[in-house]
């Protein structure tokens, strides 16, 4: 006789596996497969290279951030014939990768899909390394196959990691780098970091894995690499590179970031703390940080004080010379289906636009924003669909008849 539990056992388990069945067909739905082979330079297979499909946030043409972690992204390794499979690659925009995608050991050069070559201008002389870089989107439950990726090795380059105190990587993050430069083989060097004949400087940013890469150097010297994010630095010994060697492997700890962030809020802090009476008309402005134009509106009505009303040009010289640094501010001025203006209740009577005064359509329900721009310091409109719209963190609020006292 059959025991009445193992009857149970057998049913749960064959839901279980149907259960992960219809999951497993649910989760393939909609995605897609590429398939091919690496090769190099010579048509040698490309063996055991490390290959991922990275999910890209694209915003005027350029990537911002990955769209999704690097633990999801779709991996796998080709074999000693170079072939590689990558299955159940999401729809969106794409780009094909070598990890870790700024310290491999080969750079790709074209990908062929059928009669069609795709070349990479990323790793070109005097080019930036995020620009020409090869990105695609496969249409939803696409199989290609026979993709021929073609990767040579890198030309002289520096390349490394950016790691924080406790070993956490710097991801997707841009930093100042400067790669010092001298001749010879001086032993008095190391009393002095400044003691180079050259130096560039440039901004680099980190992949998912903290990896950066630099194409500075061009000839035979010793170099040494100076790091700087938000007031912490790091620095590696000087070493020699001939020319086409590569110099990979740096590792770059910033020590003391934490306090510097918090030197910096204070100094931040303080700054916001400060009210700057223009003596012109007695008004007094002040610059506050804010996530968006709502919370700039509550920012300004918590100090009992309203987003920045320009009546003049004299209050916009004034307000250029005040608050000198490159940012964009909010400014009161909106754009609604009446018409653009001040959201307290002023006249407009005055305008300094970028160009000509934006449109708006009485029809229109979607509201638009005005700020100033981080340079010029004139008007321009911005709506929540503009990408700029999330580079705004700043606003310029005002008061009337600010009573200042002194102990």
């Amino acid at each position: 006789m059959i025991n009445s539990n193992l009857i149970k056992h057998a049913i749960f388990i064959g839901i279980l596996v149907l259960v992960l069945i219809c999951f497993h067909s649910i989760a393939e739905e909609g995605t897609s497969t590429l398939s091919g082979r690496v090769i190099d330079e010579d048509g040698m297979p490309g063996q055991r290279i490390k290959l991922a499909m990275k999910p890209l946030d694209m915003i005027l043409g350029r990537e911002k951030t990955p769209r999704d972690p690097i633990s999801s992204w779709v991996r796998t390794t080709t074999d000693m014939n170079g072939n590689f499979t990558l299955k159940n690659i999401k729809p969106g925009p794409s780009r094909l990768v070598m990890l870790p995608e700024n310290g491999s050991d080969y750079e790709i050069v074209s990908i062929q899909i059928g009669d069609l070559t795709f070349y990479s201008t990323a790793f070109l002389r005097n080019f930036p390394t995020w620009f020409g870089k090869i990105v695609f989107a496969i249409e939803p439950e696409e199989r290609t196959k026979d993709v021929i990726v073609n990767v040579k090795k890198p030309r002289m380059r520096i390349s490394g990691r950016i790691l924080l105190e406790d070993d956490t990587p710097l991801v997707n993050t841009e930093v100042d780098l400067t790669v010092f430069d001298r001749k010879g083989d001086n032993p008095i060097y190391f009393l002095s970091s400044s003691r180079s004949s050259g130096a560039s400087g440039r901004n680099v940013e980190t992949d998912a894995e903290g990896y950066f890469v630099s194409y500075f150097p061009d000839r035979e010297a010793q170099h040494q690499v100076l790091v700087q994010y938000k007031g912490a630095t790091a620095r590696t010994r000087w070493f020699k590179l001939k020319e086409n060697q590569h110099k990979d492997g740096l590792v770059l700890r910033l020590r003391g970031l934490k306090k510097h962030q918090d030197k910096r809020k204070e100094r931040e802090n303080a700054r916001q703390a400060i009210w700057a009476i223009n003596p012109e008309n007695g008004h007094a402005y002040k610059m506050v940080q804010c996530k968006d134009f709502t919370d700039a509106v509550a920012k300004a009505k918590s100090e009992n004080a309203y987003l920045v009303a320009i009546n003049d040009e004299a209050e916009q010289r004034w307000l250029e010379a005040a608050f000198i640094q490159k940012d964009f501010y909010w400014i009161g001025l909106i754009i609604t289906e009446d018409g653009i203006v001040w959201t307290n209740g002023q006249p407009l009577t005055y305008t300094n636009w970028t160009s000509q005064p934006p449109d708006y359509n009485p029809n229109n329900k979607r509201n638009a924003n005005i700020a100033m721009t981080f340079s010029s310091k004139k008007w321009t409109a911005i709506d929540v669909g503009n990408p700029i719209y999330q580079m705004v963190k700043y606003a310029i609020i005002e008061r009337e008849n600010l009573r200042v006292t002194t102990q």
